[in-house]
């Protein structure tokens, strides 16, 4: 993947922050939380299309209807118990 020099416009006291990380360190933590931010803005977007749509439909999932059903195929370990 190419890299670019891009000059952008950040709070003082966030820069503050910023300048604590090692200088060698501070684009690829910039890039992980610019990518991580615009990853859940476009899940967002997605999410928001999908809203009014029905995507689990029984008829296709006849072995998944009641809760017994669901629970033979959840892991025993995060099955809670009480």
């Amino acid at each position: 993947m190419a890299v670019v020099k891009a000059t952008f416009t950040i709070p003082e006291e966030l820069l503050k922050r910023l300048e604590k990380v090692p200088a060698g360190k501070r684009s690829l933590l910039v890039a992980k939380a610019i990518k991580r931010e615009l990853d859940r803005k476009s899940l967002a977007e997605d999410l928001k299309k999908l809203k009014h749509r029905t995507v689990w439909k029984e008829k296709d999932h006849p072995d998944l209807v009641s809760p017994d059903d669901f629970s033979r195929y959840r892991p025993a370990k995060s099955r809670v118990t009480g």
